[in-house]
This record gives structure tokens, sequence and C-alpha cells, in this order.
């Protein structure tokens, strides 16, 4: 994988065509907020804008992700049966069920996003002085908080809906053919190993996972700061809690807020085990889609999970926590990783990837008929 230096905190990445955040999996395990305020205190004003451009692009991401999302949720509930009326008064009513908690819950998105991008803009300016820059840097996350939370918070209550008059089975139904099953067909393509190397893959969803973090604004801190375990046979990344379904479930102190499974909400967690939620109950509707696009459509479809997520389950404990495990061997996966989505572990000597599905699908009905 050739990189080549731009600055300090930033690198080029031939495989994903980009910039990206340099440094190890101990320097990527901090939130980019952090190196930001480092920068801003060392008056280090090429690493504040490479900086800040990268974590604009980082919270871009989760921006245009909910973007989807919401029109493809509400799309799922009109194919549904839903009128257009009635899914907008819905929409609406979950909207006024989190403004208390939320300034931006009845603002057009784009006004607050701009609001970010302005903040952003001070916080680049080297006509201000460093406590300004800093000021500007807060108000850039906490800014975004709002937002991206709100939006998650938003899109659990049109998710409660599809539940509330489909029920729980219909939530997979919603990820698979309306939310998230052609976002696994466009971009999970470049983890299949019929057309890239598992050494080059695996990295990208290490990497990949703490990028993502950091636009969630993950972890305790909420400043996109997470942590890590590496041995000789896997990666673990892990947070407590994640910026989205962890939160979810745990409520927001910062903001007076109760799990959305609380009063004035009421919007459980799934009471079922299902093969979507890893066949537990208690499962946040919102995390039931990593046990989708991290495990379920990958072993259907290149024959192991990319990454291997223990979520948090209701009731929440103090030792509660979500983790994602990337494996640097596909064949060291345990065979419970395959069994608690509904998938069979494939023989030693199938072939992995895309290429090989019919092959591998044919020695695992072979092999079943044998045991």
């Amino acid at each position: 994988m050739t990189e080549a230096l731009i600055h300090n905190a930033l690198i080029h990445n031939e495989t994903l065509g980009r910039l990206i955040r340099s440094g190890g999996w101990a320097e990527l395990a901090e939130g980019t907020p952090c190196l930001i305020r480092r920068a801003v205190e060392a008056e280090d004003n090429k690493t504040i804008s490479g900086l800040a451009e990268f974590f604009c692009q980082e919270m871009q991401v989760v921006y245009n992700i909910y973007d989807q999302w919401f029109g493809d949720t509400r799309q799922c509930l009109l194919d549904k049966g839903m009128s257009l009326q009635k899914l907008d008064s819905e929409h609406q009513l979950i909207r006024e069920k989190l403004k208390p908690y939320h300034a931006s819950a009845l603002k057009p998105r784009q006004t607050v996003w701009d609001d970010v991008g302005a903040h952003l803009k001070r916080l680049v300016n080297t006509e201000l002085t460093i406590k300004q820059r800093l000021e500007a840097l807060d108000l850039t996350v906490e800014t975004w908080r709002d937002l991206h939370d709100c939006e998650v918070d938003q899109i659990s209550g049109l998710f409660n809906l599809v539940m509330e008059n489909h029920g729980e089975l219909a939530l997979k139904d919603m990820y698979e053919n309306w939310v998230i099953g052609d976002w696994f067909a466009k971009r999970y393509q470049r983890f299949d190993v019929s057309k890239i190397s598992w050494e080059t893959a695996s990295w990208l969803l290490i990497y990949l996972g703490f990028e993502g973090h950091h636009g969630h604004i993950s972890g305790s801190e909420r400043d996109g700061t997470i942590d890590y375990e590496e041995d000789d046979e896997k990666v673990t990344i892990s947070f407590a809690p994640c910026g989205s379904g962890g939160r979810v479930m745990q409520g927001e102190a910062r903001d007076g807020m109760p799990a959305l499974s609380e009063a004035p909400f009421n919007w459980p967690e799934l009471s079922g085990a299902h093969d979507f939620t890893w066949n537990e109950t208690g499962i946040c509707a919102y995390c039931a889609h990593c046990c989708i696009l991290h495990e379920k459509l990958p072993v259907a479809s290149f024959g192991y999970p990319v990454r291997i997520t223990t979520p948090p389950k209701a009731p929440l404990t103090a030792e509660s926590r979500c983790s994602w495990t990337v494996y640097k061997d596909l064949r060291n996966i345990p065979e419970e990783a395959y069994t608690r989505v509904g998938g069979v572990k494939p023989p030693a000597d199938a072939p992995l990837g895309s290429a090989g599905r019919a092959k591998r699908e044919a020695m695992i009905s072979e092999a079943a008929k044998n045991a």
C-alpha cells in the first residue's frame, strides 16, 4: 500500500484514492477534533486547515448517509401503504417529541449543516485568537453533535413506525430492500476477496471503522475517540457508546435526554431474537443494520462476515459497550459468528469471495447431507 506524505496529520492513500488520517491504530483511535485542538494551541495553521477540511468530510459522509436513510425509510413506509399525509404527520410528531432535547429538531437540516460550515470557517481564520478558534471548534462539534443525534433519533422514530405498523420482521425487509441493500451492493464490494486481497480489505475495514466513528463523534466524550485492542489474530475497535445506536439506548445526559425506549418516546428495542439481531433480544432497531450489513449480507455473498459485531443489549449495564472485530485470517473466524446470523461456516477448502459462491454453497449443502 503506497502512501505519499502530505503533512504530519494526513497522508494520501492509493487504495481509497484520497487523503486519510496518518498513524497507526493508537493514533486513529483519537477523534479528529482532539488533533485540531492541539494544532490550534500550537498555532499550526497548515495542520488546522488540513484537519478542519478532513473533519468536515468525516461529518459529511454521515450527513449524506442520513439523507439517504430518511428518503429510503419514508419510501418504505409509503410502499407499505402509509399515506404521504399520515407519514408527514407522524414524522412531525417525532420532531416535536425531540424538540426539548435537540435545538435542530424543527430546523431544515441544510440550515444546521451550513452553521457547522460557518463555525469551521472561523476555526481556520488565522486572524482570530487561539481562544476564539477553540470556541469555533467547540461550536463545530456541538452543532454537529446536535444535528447528528437529532437525525439518528428521527430515523429511530421512523424505524419504530415500520415495526409498529408491520411487525419486527419488517425491519429486516426495510433494511435489505430499501435502506442498505443497494448500499451493500455498491460500497461493500471492496471487501470481497474475489476482487481484493484480504490483507488490504481488512486494513480498510479497520481504518474506515475508525474514520466512521470520528464522523459519528462516538465515545464517552463525544469527540470521536474510541478504544481498540489488537492481538495476533484480530483487531477490535469498541465504544461505550457509539454516537448512534448505543447513544439511542442509553440516552444523552448532556441534553437531559432519556433512552428512546423510555417516556416520552417509548420506542422499544426488539423483543424477539432474530437472525438480523444476532439471535439476541433487546437489540436496538438502529443497531440491527450492523448485523445485516457487516454479517448477514457478507456471509451470503462472500462466505464470511466482514466485521463481527458484539452489540449492546437491553437492559444496559455499566459494562455495556459495542465492539467491531476484524480477523486477520478469514479462516480463523469462529463458527458462532456464522450460526448466530443464520449462516454456516464454509468448509476449510471452500472458496471464499463472490466468485466462489456457487461452489461454496454446493460444498456446504453436501457437508450438511453427510453430517
